[in-house]
């Protein structure tokens, strides 16, 4: 409405007030006429459960809510408790990618066992909206820590658990010193293995009279050693499997594999007395033994002659 000279009257807006505190309401305030406290107590940034409990590894800090164990980022407990809540509680809000959450402990709710072991503890939970700091939220939350082995560090306290076998074999006596050099290696880098994953180890080492078996925790750690054997040594290898069961969930036959490893008892130069004449081991190859002898004939063996036939090898 204009006035008498020509400008125009303010227009008065009526009070409005919150329909559950009372206040009088700014422009800011969210609408359903509501301050903005009373809308963020009816309309929460976020709710989550108010109780949690959560199997916790002692040996590798591994967490699970039932059968499925997930390995940490980091071993350290704020670190994994960190973690937990991340994947148990938030992980559908950090999927949206629309909150920040800051965490924090409270460390007057913490109780211990009488092994030292924090067992039970509340984490403080605060969220702020990105597109506006000024939508808030927070909530307490109440962790049970069981403190347990997985089942990879049981079965590796234990000692006896295999999926697979490596069977390391010489011809004889004058390749011990070979097997010895190639057991360090292997355990140089299982060791080395085990620190990315530790699902992958050698159980456990039996002699055997030409050699040695080495039960390992995966089949995929067996294929591993195979290839990096491979890449220094020359041998026969022939693998088996064998039927021990059926995993129900998967629906799948489990196998035990086995890999025998014989290691080749010829190397290049080496003299070998062959019907009758001297040859000299001129090449390996990836499965054959190439000999020249001392008329200058060649001869090809496979590396399966080598272990059905008696050579005699001759010293330089």
């Amino acid at each position: 409405m204009w006035n008498s000279y020509g400008f125009k009257d303010d227009i008065l807006m009526p009070n409005r007030f919150c329909a559950i505190c009372g206040k009088t309401l700014g422009e800011d305030d969210p609408h359903f006429g509501m301050c903005l406290e009373c809308y963020l107590k009816e309309h929460p940034l976020f709710e989550l459960p108010d109780h949690l409990s959560v199997n916790i590894c002692l040996d590798c800090g591994s967490f699970s809510k039932k059968d499925i164990w997930i390995e940490p980022l980091d071993n350290e407990l704020f670190s994994i408790i960190e973690q937990v809540v991340q994947r148990f509680f938030l992980k559908s809000f950090l999927k949206q990618n629309n909150i920040d959450f800051d965490l924090s402990l409270n460390e007057d709710s913490f109780i211990y066992s009488s092994k030292d072991l924090l067992t039970s503890l509340e984490v403080v939970i605060q969220g702020v909206l990105r597109k506006d700091y000024n939508i808030k939220h927070q909530e307490a939350i109440k962790l049970t820590l069981n403190h347990m082995l997985c089942k990879n560090c049981s079965n590796l306290r234990g000692g006896t658990y295999f999926l697979s076998i490596i069977q390391l074999r010489v011809k004889d006596e004058e390749q011990f010193d070979l097997l010895k050099q190639v057991l360090d290696e292997i355990n140089d880098f299982a060791e080395k293995t085990f620190e990315n994953d530790h699902k992958q180890y050698i159980s456990k080492i039996e002699n055997q009279k030409y050699g040695l078996d080495l039960y390992l925790s995966t089949n995929e750690l067996m294929n591993y050693l195979i290839k990096f054997l491979k890449s220094k040594y020359n041998f026969l290898l022939k693998r088996t499997k064998k039927l021990v069961g059926r995993d129900t969930q998967k629906g799948k036959n489990l196998y035990r594999f086995k890999a025998l490893i014989k290691f080749l008892p010829v190397s290049n130069n080496d003299i070998i007395f062959i019907e009758g004449q001297n040859f000299g081991v001129e090449n390996i190859t990836k499965n054959k033994v190439i000999l020249r002898g001392e008329n200058n004939t060649k001869l090809i063996k496979d590396y399966s002659y080598f272990f059905n036939e008696k050579i005699i090898k001759k010293n330089l």
